[in-house]
């Protein structure tokens, strides 16, 4: 549930809604079968956009797996895609909130314990350069502050 929602309900426990708080819950709920929409293309095409920055991210690192292990390609491309995935239901849900709680605050200090930070920042550059190319304005649009949420939290 959006964290707004959850605490709207809360904070209005016992009592009517306010008319601001009215309409902040007919603006979110108007926007649902936008978000909906919008969601089932991004998890549709999330392959394409996995594989458009596999493909640029790799080169620019190609000691890699003799650092990290033979595994350090697969695992890249698995925290991409949940990160990625994340996004799409934090856009969903529009809530931040469920972002950081969910994912980014525990993803962040992995990073920062296996000193990965500077070496994954390209792939997150990499994901948000190509959303122009694989999403329309609108499909970009709306995800984008979750991943430049993500990149800021993750690789800074």
């Amino acid at each position: 549930m959006n964290s707004m929602f959850a605490e709207l309900l809360q904070n209005a426990e016992g009592r009517y809604l306010h008319p601001d708080e009215l309409e902040s819950l007919r603006a979110y709920v108007e926007g649902i079968p936008k978000r909906v929409r919008i969601y089932q293309v991004l998890h549709s095409k999330e392959s394409v956009l996995l594989d458009r920055v596999m493909e640029k991210f790799q080169p620019t690192l190609p000691h890699l797996t003799r650092r990290h292990g033979i595994l350090a390609w697969e695992r890249c491309r698995r925290d991409l895609g949940m990160v990625w995935r994340y996004c799409c239901m934090a856009m969903l849900l529009n809530d931040e909130d469920y972002l950081r709680d969910k994912l980014l605050y525990w993803l962040e200090t992995i990073l920062k314990s296996f000193k990965m930070r500077d070496e994954c920042r390209p792939a997150y550059k990499l994901m948000l350069d190509s959303l122009a190319s694989i999403f329309t304005a609108e499909e970009s649009e709306i995800i984008r502050p979750y991943l430049l949420l993500a990149k800021t939290m993750l690789v800074g």
